[in-house]
């Protein structure tokens, strides 16, 4: 997780929004991000609410439009960033800071495309409160008179992307070679509060898969008590092969979240015992 900027804006303005618009998580991993999205723009705030999903805010620039089938999070528009005179001061200046920025004000230009979008930001405290929808219009086209909306110029690779999936994300994050040993309990964001939760959540699938196999033994079963099955050599070998599988899966997988468990106890011991080291010796 990025680090909270604990920067005054006052201090170093670059040095502020630098941290404050940090998306080098996603970038990092921008070659597997085809994984968690698609390189279109993010749908607007009124299209999110119809799938229900609900507007949570965040102030992490590397959180912005991921979502969970539940909520999508968003950071909040500083006011600043509809100054002009602010970009060319403190922002234009910088190749990275530049990217950065322009990639996250073009995303809040798709997410409010309509009045309806507007509104909703207003309410959820995503834009300035004194911004009106005729001034929002004014910028939008100032924008749009430099960038081809189709082609929208140097921006972060992160904002090639739109909606970035969640749980996708935590799979990169575990499974890649390079974060492996890292990121492998955490994932990119850890949303557990308890171990209950995280294994109810990750081993759902569980409940499909027994009971299919379920369905399928009883289907064997009924098979074998049939005349034209009873003596297939074939089908006998197959249902054989299937109930051992059926025996040796539930345990495997039961070994399978007890490690998991030993593993994801062991990393919170470890990191809280470095964590009470590092204060003691700061």
């Amino acid at each position: 997780m990025a680090a909270a900027v604990t920067l005054h804006p006052s201090a170093n303005i670059q040095a502020f929004l630098k941290k404050d618009l940090d998306v080098s998580r996603l970038d990092k991993v921008y070659d597997l991000l085809w994984w968690a999205g698609r390189q279109v723009p993010p749908r607007p705030l009124h299209r999110l609410k119809m799938l229900g999903r609900k507007i949570v805010i965040t102030e992490q620039a590397d959180l912005h439009l991921v979502w969970s089938v539940e909520s999508v999070f968003v950071k909040p528009l500083p006011d600043f960033f509809l100054i002009y005179s602010f970009w060319t001061t403190h922002i234009c200046n910088d190749e990275q800071l530049y990217e950065s920025a322009r990639g996250f004000v073009l995303s809040y230009i798709w997410l409010i495309r309509y009045k309806s979008d507007f509104e909703i930001a207003k309410d959820k405290w995503l834009l300035p409160s004194d911004l009106t929808w005729p001034v929002w219009r004014a910028f939008v086209e100032s924008v749009w008179q430099r960038d081809v909306p189709s082609h929208p110029g140097p921006i972060s690779k992160r904002y090639r992307y739109g909606e970035l999936r969640i749980s996708r994300l935590n799979q990169i994050y575990r499974f890649r070679p390079q974060f492996l040993l890292s990121h492998l309990a955490q994932g990119y964001l850890y949303s557990y509060s308890s171990y209950g939760g995280f294994f109810r959540r990750e081993f759902a699938w569980l409940i499909v898969a027994f009971a299919y196999l379920s369905i399928v033994l009883s289907a064997m079963q009924v098979g074998l008590a049939t005349y034209q099955l009873r003596d297939n050599k074939g089908f006998n070998k197959g249902s054989y092969g299937f109930s051992v599988a059926s025996i040796i899966f539930p345990l495997a997988v039961t070994a399978i979240a007890l490690l998991l468990y030993i593993i994801l106890w062991l990393y919170h011991v470890i990191t809280t015992i470095c964590a009470c080291y590092y204060k003691i010796t700061k």
